[in-house]
């Protein structure tokens, strides 16, 4: 399963800045530190901002415009590969792997150095629950 990160998504200045504050200020008042809270546009665009605390001159909050990154780590790539029979595994059409409680699992044991056996047998007896 892909996962998500943010990154930073600077736009420079543009528009009103003091709109903005007042539109921030009046639906998250008392926002938690580096969480992200997210707006979603008519144009389909989902733009997060993450609050970073007050800023240190100003008094201000202070919040970075950040987005959405999807990152495949390698262990994705390679049990989608071996699913799909891309890679001489014991995995070929377990698609019950791809489950997004099961893969985290399953991760956890590839990475303590369990072979494809293994992790095939624990996808199919998690797939019975």
């Amino acid at each position: 399963m892909s996962k998500v990160v943010w990154v930073s998504a600077p736009l420079g200045i543009k528009g009103d800045l003091e709109s903005w504050k007042s539109f921030m200020n009046s639906n998250y008042p008392n926002p938690a530190m580096g969480n992200i809270y997210l707006m979603n546009y008519e144009n389909g665009e989902r733009v997060g901002y993450k609050f970073k605390g007050f800023h240190p001159t100003s008094g201000d909050k202070w919040w970075e415009r950040v987005k959405e990154e999807i990152v495949e780590s390698y262990f994705d790539k390679w049990l989608n590969k071996a699913v799909m029979g891309d890679e001489d595994s014991v995995l070929n059409g377990m698609t019950q792997a791809l489950n997004s409680e099961i893969r985290s699992s399953m991760e956890s044991l590839y990475d303590e150095g369990f072979d494809d056996e293994i992790l095939a047998d624990f996808a199919h007896q998690m797939s019975k629950r």
